[in-house]
């Protein structure tokens, strides 16, 4: 059986014209989508419809509109059996539309039957003929059919009985007044604006509108007839082979443009022929703001590049290190840059494999060394997290006020080791004073001997030819327009020693090996929590993103490491000087542009020399890309709690229709205090919006890995326990579930399957006395255990509850959510931006940042474009399937976007972000005892009374250059 027939019988007995498009109907998978549109016309009794491929077939008849009356059948070809010629079709696995005249009878089909390729479907005089791609750019028939015959050669299938329908198509858009389509960045027709033409020496202008489909060739022929003086080439092509065209760019932009038959592209003007004549193309200044420091050294952007997503730490980090090791090779002209939030200088962030050198470095320690025993050096710039102001003289009112605020901190995080039984409250009170007498020493010498940097300044700093230096960020509280004059203890105690509150939060490398140059810019620390990779097996999973970059880009990249090191590098020089042009070369065909952030001094003593007035183009080149997207967004993000005029453009996106979808992936719980009521009332503008305008577009979700048994350090025995007491079939809470043995339970909260029923164990029971051999626990059970939040009104559910007797095996297991570090957006396929920058008033407009956001320079016009691939290998990841399998299946972002709604009872990692039991949000606070008594009403009493102000002036600063 042929992978693709003719859908004609015949095809050369057919008339073939190409009247305009047509807009797929509701109901099917590509609605809203404007094709071209094939008319195919036979005389006399007429000719057989056949089925394109074998595949499942559905169909609609709208009642209203352009189409009213018509069947339209559409035809989703099975990917399995055809797989080979389905993955060298440039576009994707193809959907078919066939569209019957109104009158003429239905096939006989129900929707969801199955038919071979070849199969006759109905007899009809007349029909017209859609073709849809995964990448959804509109191409006209005699290209798709033409790029279907391709594959099928290239891939060893059948052309015997494709072939005829293509040359029959083909021979219709054959010579110069074949159709010149005109696409917008997503790959649909363009509907206005004006293209500048030569032919020969022939120079004139057209104007596109939307009857002309984004056909350059209809917009010529109608001015033309209209008026040849103002268009006086009677076609594009006006009898020559070539022509050129230069669509204007409205605000003397820059326009990138791209051939979809061969993928070769051009800056502002770009040549066709009557073979290839579908040219994709966007003003790049739409994408790309201008850098808003004034007489910035930074480019707006360059072209020539090579950019490489990395997924995951041992990604980054294993190709970070094996080309530190050329560097090392390269003698005296190899060295590192490297800015970072945190530096494990002795930890080892990589595995020597098969046929690396037996002593390739695996340690930023080892690789300095290394560098430096072979001539080259090294600089390093860890951010410096403590900058004290000491008053004269520290009281011991100052010194209890911080104690206990350290003390509240500890004890959040560890609530368990000070629970009310007298060990607890030893505990508490050794940490007391131990606090005490800390603080006043830390205090007195500058927060150094507490830096979590430290080990990065002293170690890797003396090793020769390399120097570390503590980087501190100069932002005071007086710099952020925001912070309140708090009043209520202990706030007044707490600002008279710290203030500074901002941080260098920029994680950035530059490897020269020779005349090699290579940045690394992104979400990725070179610390050991971030070794985890696609299957999210360490006991704290982590996700994130980084990128390398090759070519002119680089020097960007070099320019932001050198104003810092200038300005922190104790005086000395640094390892190396930018590339030059010759060093940096254009090695690859992306666009990329280098973007920061930067506070605004409110005094200038504190301004940064190289950014006197802040900087915000990470912001600005955000909201552009919002701004410029028609067809989806994805965003991934720590905090996802976006300053006003972010929120305010995504909402709009939203409520407006503007976008098909957007999918937002985020921890299931950040770690930004007072985050969460930020960000839920975000989350829940976004849904109000969506569900205003039928809903379908929205989905924010977090990653959870599937459960598994935790790894237990202490003994194998520990997590093995047994019911104590009987389990009735109840849902909800359940006040007192009884575990033991008591010398196995872990401390709460914790997951628990009993007999294969999961629960929730958020708290010991209250007002009881266990016995010796057990323990009481609150536990939530069933759809109060929120595992799964599904259907149009996020129904919890949970396991299915049942009764349970003394005995029962009771295991602890690990339901561990994937923490999402990264910082991350991809819009339309086509923009990509990643890098330090989290969606808050730190990372767009306070804290030092740096991020990258790229362009193909070819747009979506080639396979695999790489910012469609990285998207694939993302949302592989977040759905648990392989990315070898189901890559190309995920190239339609509208259709695999549906997946997000699969539940993670049936595979999927990614989960509605309100799938958590409600116990959940209270764990990190919870406790009982003295720590309820005296810190809860102590702590964070005090905190909870200013939290918005603290919000503003600590957790979230800005500065004016923002919101």
């Amino acid at each position: 059986m042929p992978a693709f027939s003719s859908p004609l019988s015949a095809p050369a007995g057919w008339t073939y014209t190409l009247p305009g498009s047509l807009t797929v109907p509701v109901g099917l998978r590509y609605a809203g989508d404007r094709l071209v549109q094939l008319r195919a016309d036979h005389p006399g009794a007429g000719g057989v419809l056949r089925m394109p491929a074998l595949g499942v077939l559905r169909s609609v008849t709208p009642n209203t509109g352009p189409l009213a009356g018509r069947v339209v059948v559409e035809v989703q070809p099975n990917p399995f059996p055809v797989r080979r010629v389905a993955q060298a079709v440039p576009f994707g696995l193809p959907t078919f539309y066939l569209v019957l005249d109104a009158g003429l009878a239905s096939p006989v089909m129900a929707d969801g039957d199955t038919a071979a390729a070849g199969d006759a479907l109905a007899t009809v005089t007349g029909v017209s003929i859609l073709c849809a791609g995964q990448d959804r750019l509109v191409r006209d028939p005699a290209l798709w059919s033409a790029q279907i015959l391709a594959a099928l050669g290239t891939a060893g299938g059948t052309t015997t009985d494709w072939e005829p329908f293509a040359t029959a198509v083909g021979q219709r858009a054959a010579g110069t007044a074949a159709p010149v389509l005109l696409l917008d960045h997503a790959g649909r027709p363009r509907l206005g604006g004006s293209v500048e033409i030569t032919a020969g020496t022939t120079t004139a202008t057209a104007v596109l509108t939307a009857a002309d489909d984004g056909d350059l060739q209809r917009a010529v022929a109608r001015m033309h007839a209209a008026n040849p003086a103002t268009m006086p080439l009677a076609d594009v092509f006006d009898g020559f082979a070539t022509a050129t065209v230069r669509p204007a760019a409205p605000g003397g932009g820059d326009v990138q443009l791209a051939r979809v038959e061969d993928g070769l592209t051009g800056a502002g003007s770009l040549a066709v022929t009557p073979a290839q004549r579908h040219v994709t193309f966007t003003d790049l200044h739409d994408w790309f703001a201008p850098q808003s420091v004034a007489a910035s050294p930074l480019a707006r952007y360059s072209r020539g590049n090579a950019f490489t997503p990395l997924v995951n730490g041992p990604e980054y980090f294993d190709d970070l290190f094996r080309r530190l090791q050329d560097a090392r090779a390269a003698g005296a002209q190899g060295g590192l840059h490297l800015t970072g939030w945190s530096m494990f200088p002795e930890e080892e962030l990589t595995r020597r494999l098969a046929g690396d050198p037996a002593d390739l470095p695996v340690t930023l320690k080892d690789a300095a060394t290394l560098i430096a025993a072979a001539g080259g050096s090294t600089r390093f710039l860890p951010a410096q997290f403590f900058q004290l102001d000491p008053t004269t003289p520290i009281t011991p009112a100052e010194i209890l006020a911080i104690d206990l605020i350290v003390t509240g901190l500890l004890m959040a995080r560890n609530v368990g080791a000070v629970r009310s039984d007298v060990a607890g409250t030893i505990i508490l009170a050794g940490i007391t004073i131990a606090n005490a007498i800390a603080i006043t020493y830390v205090i007195d010498n500058g927060g150094r001997p507490i830096e979590p940097n430290k080990s990065a300044v002293d170690l890797l700093g003396a090793i020769a030819n390399a120097r570390s230096e503590f980087s501190p960020f100069p932002a005071a509280l007086a710099d952020n327009p925001l912070s309140p004059p708090l009043t209520h203890f202990p706030w007044t105690t707490l600002f008279t020693v710290i203030r500074n509150v901002g941080i260098y939060h920029q994680k950035l490398a530059i490897v020269r090996a020779g005349t090699d140059r290579i940045g690394y810019c992104g979400g990725i620390d070179l610390n050991p929590d971030r070794l985890d990779d696609i299957r999210h097996l360490a006991k704290a999973p982590y996700h994130d993103v980084h990128s390398r970059v090759r070519g002119p880009a680089v020097r960007d990249l070099e320019l932001s490491f050198t104003e810092r090191w200038t300005r922190d590098g104790a005086g000395a020089a640094p390892a190396f000087a930018p590339g030059t042009t010759v060093e940096l070369g254009t090695p690859g065909t992306d666009v990329v542009q280098v973007a920061r952030t930067y506070f605004a001094a409110a005094a200038a003593a504190r301004a940064l020399p190289f950014a006197s007035a802040g900087d915000r183009t990470i912001a600005d080149t955000m909201l552009a890309a919002i701004h410029a997207a028609t067809d989806f967004i994805y965003i991934e993000d720590q905090y996802f709690t976006p300053p006003l005029e972010y929120r305010t453009a995504l909402l709009a996106k939203v409520t407006n229709r503007e976008i098909r979808s957007l999918v937002v992936t985020m921890p299931g719980i950040a770690d930004q205090p007072f985050g969460e009521i930020i960000r839920s009332g975000f989350i829940s503008d976004l849904q109000i919006a969506d569900a205003g305008g039928g809903g379908g577009i929205v989905r924010i979700g977090y990653p959870r890995r599937h459960y598994t048994v935790p790894d237990n350090q202490l003994r194998a025995s520990s997590g093995r326990l047994r019911l104590m007491a009987p389990l009735a079939a109840a849902g909800g809470l359940e006040p007192s579930v009884w575990l033991g043995p008591k010398a196995r339970i872990p401390d709460v909260p914790f997951w628990l399957s009993v007999d294969g029923e999961l629960m929730y164990v958020y708290d010991e029971a209250i007002g009881v006395t266990p016995p010796e051999d057990r323990r009481g626990f609150q536990v939530a059970r069933g759809a109060e255990t929120r595992l799964v939040m599904g259907g149009p009104v996020a129904t919890a559910q949970g396991s299915r509850v049942r009764g349970h007797a003394v005995g029962a095996a009771a295991t602890v297991v690990d339901l561990a959510g994937i923490y999402v570090h990264a910082k991350m957006m991809i819009v339309d396929d086509v923009f990509l931006g990643l890098g330090s920058a989290n969606l808050n008033r730190r990372g767009l407009f306070h804290d030092g940042e740096i991020n990258v956001f790229t362009v193909p320079e070819a747009l979506r016009a080639t396979r695999p474009n790489p910012v469609t691939a990285l998207r694939t290998r993302l949302w592989a990841e977040m759905f648990d399937l392989p990315v070898s399998t189901v890559g190309p299946l995920l190239e339609d972002p509208h259709a695999a976007a549906r997946l997000f709604d699969r539940s993670p009872l049936l595979g999927n990692r990614w989960t509605d972000i309100q799938a958590f039991p409600t116990h959940l949000m209270y764990d990190a606070t919870s406790g009982d005892g003295i720590v309820g008594l005296v810190l809860g009403d102590l702590i964070f009493t005090a905190l909870a009374i200013d939290h918005a102000k603290l919000y503003d002036g600590v957790v979230d600063p800005t500065s004016s250059l923002g919101s």
